[in-house]
């Protein structure tokens, strides 16, 4: 990936993202016991992103195997426990607060809108019963009775970037862990 594609890519979204990150960073106050509540969680949440990259297959079907037989958006979901996870290791309320109301009243509905309009335009009917039978982050208790039936792939997790992702959560987490850096900078 060239240096002007990665450019690109960053927008206002990234740029809230990474300041939150940045925030979160320098305002951490970890403890040990909000270290290992809050690893729980993350590990926890990349579990969860890891099983369902596992199963995802943009663009080719419509994916209803693994986590998504239990509810339609795991990487969200995961994503969310990721960042409650490092808000509990930062034992920054706060920012907690700021970054779920963001989550939960700008970015989800943002995204629902959009692939529920390319879900529901690339796979008609189908997607539209998935849709009306598993909710959108709240998980089922029993899987989807028509959902596909693959299994967790490796190669496809890692087709799907997410080991990635997970280095980069678990650099985050490190540095939470072993600050507080707001003691140096201010």
């Amino acid at each position: 990936m060239d240096l002007d594609h990665k450019i690109n890519k960053v927008n206002s979204k990234t740029v809230v993202l990474y300041g939150t990150i940045a925030l979160l960073v320098i305002f951490a106050d970890p403890a040990w016991w909000s270290n290992l509540l809050g690893m729980v969680l993350v590990l926890g949440g990349e579990a969860l992103r890891f099983w369902a990259t596992g199963h995802l297959r943009k663009n080719e079907e419509l994916t209803t195997s693994g986590p998504y037989a239990y509810l339609q958006s795991p990487l969200y979901l995961g994503s969310f426990l990721i960042g409650t996870g490092m808000c509990l290791m930062a034992q920054n309320i706060v920012l907690w607060i700021l970054a779920t109301l963001l989550f939960f009243i700008s970015y989800v509905p943002r995204k629902q809108k959009t692939e529920w309009g390319r879900l529901e335009q690339r796979f008609g009917e189908e997607f539209l019963k998935y849709k009306g039978a598993v909710s959108y982050f709240m998980p089922r208790l029993t899987p989807y009775p028509e959902g596909s039936k693959h299994l967790w792939s490796f190669a496809q997790s890692i087709e799907n970037t997410e080991h990635q992702t997970a280095l980069a959560v678990m650099v985050v987490a490190l540095l939470v862990s072993v600050a507080p850096f707001h003691n140096i900078i201010f």
